[in-house]
């Protein structure tokens, strides 16, 4: 006699075996602890954000820059300046909130634009150099170089006496200087134009030129350096 199988008595492998531990194919971590997981990293990279702008914001701080170059003698304005940030070993350079106390002191070097300004390269007035004298020398404009001239350039006063007391006097005096301050107009009483330059010269010198000055008698030459 042949047994049959039904359906129902055929054995099922998808049952558990008794007595050993269930574990299922494929194993899924709960969504809560996802959650926890991203809520950590998402704080972890806020942390470092936080510390590295807080690193950011010690190790560097704004101090003043030079928008335009200013020349040495000219006085430094507000449209002059602006602000770099730079690293905590800056030293001898200027705070931004200093602005105010720079603006309108004269420069006492050729400050170029681009770079940040350092502690005495600006003063009140321009220091005249120990026996030295700074003299204003009046002068008509056709007795100065077409070209421009700047501070620090080197220069001769000449005496430029007129007529015949020019033609008597032989080789003319000069004296060596040089230009403290860009020529500036002026007029006289009378509406004559003149230029008045501001130039350095040696102490023992300093009275002549100013004579030549006074009776309209001076010149200035622009020389060539070395």
């Amino acid at each position: 006699m042949t047994a049959q199988v039904t359906e129902d008595d055929s054995p099922s492998i998808s049952q558990p075996v008794k007595g050993l531990p269930q574990r299922s194919m494929s194993p899924r971590m709960p969504m809560r602890r996802k959650g926890y997981i991203a809520a950590v990293l998402i704080l972890a990279t806020i942390g470092a954000l936080l510390a590295w702008m807080g690193v950011q914001s010690k190790g560097s701080h704004e101090v003043l820059s030079l928008k335009a170059a200013v020349s040495r003698g000219e006085a430094i304005t507000q449209e002059n300046l602006t602000s770099i940030s730079v690293g905590e070993n800056a030293p001898n350079l200027i705070p931004i909130d200093l602005s105010a106390e720079v603006v309108g002191m004269k420069a006492q070097t050729n400050l170029f634009a681009g770079t940040p300004l350092v502690e005495d390269s600006y003063a009140q007035a321009m220091p005249v150099p120990e026996n030295f004298s700074i003299v204003g020398v009046g002068m008509k404009p056709s007795n100065l170089p077409a070209r421009e001239l700047l501070p620090g350039d080197k220069v001769r006063v000449v005496y430029t006496p007129s007529g015949d007391q020019g033609a008597a006097s032989g080789e003319l005096p000069i004296v060596s200087a040089i230009v403290e301050r860009f020529p500036t107009a002026s007029e006289d009483a009378e509406g004559n134009s003149a230029m008045i330059v501001d130039v350095r010269v040696k102490r023992s010198d300093a009275p002549r030129v100013a004579a030549w000055s006074a009776a309209g008698s001076a010149g200035l030459v622009l020389d060539g350096e070395k």
